[in-house]
C-alpha cells in the first residue's frame, strides 16, 4: 500500500499520573489513529471542538490540534498520502475528526483494537493495522499529475511557487488546482505552505533557541515576523512555547528522540 500509505506509527507510554497535552501541527497527511489504552482528546483550539482520541479518520490540516492524555498512552494509528483517504473511498475530510466506526463499522473496530492489543508492541502489530486497511483499498492510484506536484513541493520542502509547479507538471494551473483540490482537499498553494512550515518546525526543533531569524530565511520566509505569523497560524502558540512544551510529538514526528524516557515510538 506504499502508495496511499506513507508509514505505520506506534506509541506507547507508561501511565500519565496528570493531564499532558502535545501539539499536532500540520504536515500534510491525512491519518488514522486508534487507542489501545485509554483514550484521550483531541482539541481544535480555532472551533473550540473537541473528541475523543479513541478510534478515529482524520484529513488534512490547515491548522493544529491539541491532544490530550491522561493514563496509560496506547495508540497504533497510519499516516496516508496526501491523496490517501480517496483511496479508500473516503471523503476528504480537512481539519475533520470522523470516528472510525463510521467507515469500517463499529463491530470491525472493536475487533481490531482487541487484536492489537493481543500483540507485542513492535513490526507485527503494525502489519496488523496495515491488513485491517488492505482489504478496505478501493483504488492505489490518484491522478499522476498530483502524484507529481505533491513530490514536487516535498522534495522543494514547500519552497516552490504553484507556477514552477505547473510547468514542471507539463498542465495548467486550473487542471491542477482542481485535481488536487479532489484528490487531497486543498490546493496546491496551501499545501506547499504547509509543508514549509512544517519543516521550519523541524529546523527549529534541531537547532537552537534563537536561530529563528536564520531558520525563516533558510525556509523562504519574508522575514522573522512573517515566519512567527505562520508559525502562531498552525500551531496555536508562539515557537519559544512550542519548544519549551508541548513539542514531543512533532520531535517524533521529524524523526528526532522525545525527552520523556517513558514514552516509545516507531
Amino acid at each position: 500500500m506504499r502508495d496511499v500509505v506513507d508509514h505505520v506509527w506506534l506509541v506507547e507510554s507508561a501511565p500519565l499520573p496528570r493531564l499532558r497535552q502535545e501539539i499536532l501541527i500540520p504536515n500534510g497527511r491525512p491519518g488514522l489513529a486508534v487507542a489501545l489504552g485509554e483514550p484521550g482528546t483531541r482539541h481544535d483550539p480555532v472551533t473550540q471542538v473537541e473528541w475523543p482520541n479513541a478510534a478515529s479518520v482524520f484529513g488534512v490540516m490547515t491548522r493544529p490540534q491539541v491532544l490530550g492524555q491522561v493514563g496509560t498512552s496506547s495508540y497504533a494509528g497510519v499516516e496516508f498520502t496526501p491523496w490517501g483517504l480517496a483511496s479508500f473511498g473516503l471523503t476528504a475530510l480537512v481539519d475533520e475528526v470522523q470516528p472510525l466506526g463510521d467507515w469500517a463499522g463499529a463491530d470491525a473496530v472493536a475487533g481490531l483494537v482487541t487484536e492489537l492489543r493481543a500483540v507485542p508492541f513492535g513490526a507485527k502489530r503494525a502489519e496488523r493495522l496495515a491488513g485491517f486497511l488492505a482489504v478496505r483499498l478501493t483504488t492505489t492510484v490518484a491522478p499522476p499529475v498530483v502524484i507529481e506536484a505533491v513530490r514536487a513541493i516535498d522534495e522543494l520542502g514547500g519552497q516552490v511557487a504553484v507556477a514552477e509547479v505547473v510547468r514542471r507538471c507539463g498542465t495548467s494551473y486550473s487542471t491542477l488546482y482542481r485535481l488536487f483540490r479532489r484528490s487531497i482537499g486543498i490546493g496546491p498553494k496551501r499545501y506547499a505552505e504547509i509543508i514549509r512550515y512544517y519543516h521550519f518546525v523541524g529546523g527549529l526543533l534541531g537547532g537552537p533557541a534563537d536561530a529563528a531569524a536564520t531558520l525563516s530565511a533558510l525556509h523562504g520566509y519574508y522575514d522573522q515576523a512573517h515566519a512567527a505569523r505562520d508559525f502562531k497560524r498552525y500551531t496555536g502558540v508562539s515557537a519559544t512555547t512550542f519548544l519549551a512544551v508541548q513539542n514531543g510529538i512533532a520531535a517524533l514526528m521529524h524523526g528526532r528522540s522525545v525527552q520523556d524516557d517513558s514514552t516509545r515510538g516507531e
